[in-house]
């Protein structure tokens, strides 16, 4: 039973270890490129959302239309 723990506290560190090494070769991208990608991503869902939202008036007028 010892020897388990030991085993799951050695497979932790190493984990742990390799995932410093891969944050280490992440290239994060420069603050404006990023807010720039941000407020696209936003504009796209607030777009998205308007048109299911009117997809879904629409829908909703059909159907109490036929009932």
């Amino acid at each position: 039973m010892k020897t388990n723990v030991l085993e799951l506290i050695k497979k932790g560190k190493k984990y742990l270890y390799d995932v410093k090494a891969e944050l280490g070769k992440i290239v994060w991208p420069e603050r404006d490129k990023a807010t720039k990608t941000t407020y696209v991503v936003l504009v796209f869902i607030v777009l998205v959302t308007i048109f299911l939202g009117l997809v879904d008036i629409g829908f909703s007028k059909v159907i109490s239309f036929i009932i």
